[in-house]
């Protein structure tokens, strides 16, 4: 089967229409997947439905879905959860759209998951958040913290016109940046900066682990505003200090086996993040991990304001353990300083308590505007 595979999509003239026969076989299994879910909705009970749940194997995003579920279990015990991806409401041939919108009632919230997903730079998020919208004009949304970013002037002003248009809608904004950028977009919905709900994380946890080394988390994607050469420049300065590894939030393996399995993996990362004197990253969740296994971070720039303006949460708060390099030198020499530093690697759950215990209140008020 496996060679069948590769003589299939090694063959140009096959492989376009075995794409095609692919795609619509994983559309039609997503369709009634998600159908045989709907199905089971109790017609007596209140219910959230929790849409663009995260199907990829990155563990920031893994995350944040697990903190969703968590945290919705937590404030709205007695509700059931439904939750649906995005291709199963875009990007398809056979959308449950139209059953979504017959099956939600007044009393029902609507929940997106968080990330960088209101922007235009890519995937299908901002075109599912505008689908569900049209159709459900009425319904009570919770839009979970969001980067923004539109690269097309017009795509900004479509979605700004649907989002506008909604009664009943919070939108949470992930960053300075993006909450600027939403305030001026939004102006007919309430908006508020909030900060990431993997934040929730930092605090749960100890560790005794023995620590040693540096652990570089890394991207590789267009997003990443330094070089490998720049970055393997960096590594051999510090090796030059103590044992450097490198890894990333997002994992190879089995899709479907890391998404099923998410608690494990992101168990997995942070426990090995404990085992280490220092992470450096240019991921969000990088970041956030490292702050959760007790572990300081040093946070290189990326090409947009997402990791650094993130940051801006830590202030006040973790102040030795979160640290901003604005170049390769500076990394080196902050990472130099970190590594003769004692830390108790113990953080207080501040995030969870400040934030996400109040945000049912939060949504509640802003509803009744």
């Amino acid at each position: 089967m496996n060679k069948l595979k590769k003589l299939i999509f090694s063959t140009p003239i096959i492989k376009k229409p075995a794409l095609k026969i692919r795609q619509l076989q994983l559309s039609l299994e997503l369709y009634f997947s998600t159908s045989r879910r709907l199905k089971k909705i109790q017609a007596d009970k209140q219910k959230i439905f929790f849409l663009g749940i995260p199907a990829h194997s990155n563990l920031g995003d893994l995350a944040q879905g697990v903190c969703i579920r968590s945290w919705i279990k937590k404030h709205y015990p007695d509700r059931q959860i439904i939750e649906i991806e995005t291709n199963a409401l875009v990007n398809t041939r056979f959308s449950v759209l139209k059953k979504l919108s017959r099956l939600y009632s007044c009393e029902d919230i609507i929940v997106f998951q968080s990330g960088y997903t209101t922007t235009d730079l890519g995937g299908f998020a901002d075109e599912m958040h505008r689908a569900v919208m049209s159709v459900l004009p009425d319904a009570k949304m919770l839009m979970l913290p969001q980067t923004v970013f539109f690269k097309q002037e017009e795509n900004k002003k479509r979605t700004a016109t649907v989002y506008n248009g909604m009664k009943k809608m919070l939108f949470l904004a992930r960053d300075r940046v993006s909450f600027d950028s939403a305030k001026e977009m939004f102006p007919d919905i309430p908006v508020i900066q909030f900060p990431d709900i993997v934040t929730t994380l930092i605090g749960k946890y100890s560790f005794d682990s023995k620590r040693d080394g540096i652990m570089f988390c890394c991207r590789d994607d267009g997003e990443k505003y330094y070089s490998d050469e720049e970055l393997s420049a960096l590594i051999k300065k510090c090796e030059t200090l103590c044992r450097v590894d490198r890894t990333d939030t997002t994992k190879k393996g089995k899709r479907t086996d890391i998404v099923k399995n998410a608690d494990k993996f992101i168990m997995a990362e942070i426990e090995r993040y404990s085992h280490y004197k220092l992470i450096i990253t240019d991921r969000y969740h990088g970041t956030i991990l490292s702050l959760v296994a007790g572990t300081p971070v040093i946070i290189m720039k990326t090409t947009d304001h997402k990791v650094v303006t993130g940051a801006e949460w830590f202030r006040g708060v973790y102040d030795s353990y979160v640290n901003v390099a604005g170049t390769i030198e500076e990394a080196f020499e902050t990472a130099r300083d970190i590594l003769n530093r004692n830390y108790s690697h113990i953080l207080p759950p501040y995030f969870e308590n400040t934030y996400y215990d109040k945000l049912p209140e939060i949504f509640e008020e802003s509803l009744r505007r």
